[in-house]
């Protein structure tokens, strides 16, 4: 007869422990990470335990750096901003309780890549965000477009831009402008050519151009 398990499970101090307990009286002990949920991760931020920055490395580190090094090229340079995004989300609350953590996460750490990138000599800009911006200044104007898009009321008017358009062009959309990902790097993720993508982002920006002109921005 093939025995029958049980499991029981128990949560302590964010580790998920977990008893399977074999009806002929063996068990053994597993235990697993459990990853917090944000509103969980804010509260430790709210009470000022220093674990908090540690729950927000485990949870969504993979992502800011991701976010981090589509800007910097230095090893240093991004590891230095991770850090320093940490820092931002301690200092900034609990003055402030973000609807969206990995938003308020990634605009920290956008903000804080761009400062450092501003200060980099020419030769060793990341070639990729130079012809980002390029785009978008053509769209936006002269000004700042890392602040631009920063700024509520046109990041307002490009999300309800991007509602009305086709999941993938989002996708396309968000990959190049707000991760800053090469056009090759959209197109080996998207299975289309390259030149289909860049296509693609012509076509996106050319509306975007005529909605923020309706809406009176530009």
């Amino acid at each position: 007869m093939q025995e029958q398990i049980k499991s029981a499970t128990i949560y302590y101090k964010n580790v998920h422990i977990v008893y399977n307990i074999i009806y002929n009286g063996k068990y053994f002990l597993e235990r697993r990470w459990l990853i917090m949920e944000d509103d969980e991760i804010v509260n430790l931020y709210w009470e000022r335990q220093e674990c908090a920055i540690e729950e927000t490395k485990k949870k969504y580190g993979r992502k800011l750096l991701y976010v981090i090094r589509n800007i910097l090229s230095c090893s240093q340079d991004v590891e230095e901003c991770e850090n320093d995004t940490y820092l931002g989300a301690w200092n900034a609350m609990p003055d402030a309780r973000p609807a969206s953590l990995p938003a308020f996460l990634c605009r920290i750490a956008k903000n804080l890549a761009f400062k450092k990138y501003s200060y980099l000599s020419a030769d060793k800009r990341n070639c990729d965000v130079e012809i980002a911006f390029d785009e978008l200044e053509g769209v936006i104007g002269g000004q700042a477009v890392e602040q631009e898009i920063i700024a509520k009321q046109t990041a307002d008017a490009i999300n309800k831009f991007l509602e009305k358009k086709k999941p993938l062009h989002r996708k396309i959309f968000v990959r190049r402008y707000y991760f800053y990902e090469p056009a090759r790097s959209i197109a080996a993720h998207s299975g289309l050519s390259q030149s289909a993508v860049k296509s693609i982002l012509f076509r996106l920006r050319r509306d975007l151009k005529k909605y923020l002109e309706k809406e009176g921005l530009l």
